[in-house]
């Protein structure tokens, strides 16, 4: 995949809850932007949510998750996300 396609297949993802794998480990959260050489992702780590930035020279994989809706696929969707964020720490990158 050219970098050019790797930009197009992330930027359909903004918004979305996605997996990254890399080099150094496994990622998952929302992806928030996608720049010219990292993405940024809001990911719970050890019960708060951050906003990680991962280069994508280190990037190895990038998927999107497929949240499973609860109760009987017949019946009406149960979102259980909280309608807001209770804490989020912001870094400079």
């Amino acid at each position: 995949m050219s970098q050019q396609d790797f930009h197009h297949f992330a930027h359909s993802l903004i918004g979305q809850e996605v997996e990254v794998i890399t080099t150094e480990g496994t990622y998952s959260g929302t992806l928030l932007s996608v720049g010219g050489d990292s993405i940024i992702l809001r990911s719970r780590i050890n019960g708060r949510l951050v906003r990680l930035a991962i280069r994508i020279a280190l990037i190895v994989a990038l998927f999107r998750l497929v949240t499973g809706r609860r109760g009987p696929f017949w019946g009406p969707s149960h979102d259980n996300r909280p309608s807001s964020v209770e804490h989020e720490d912001d870094y400079d990158y």
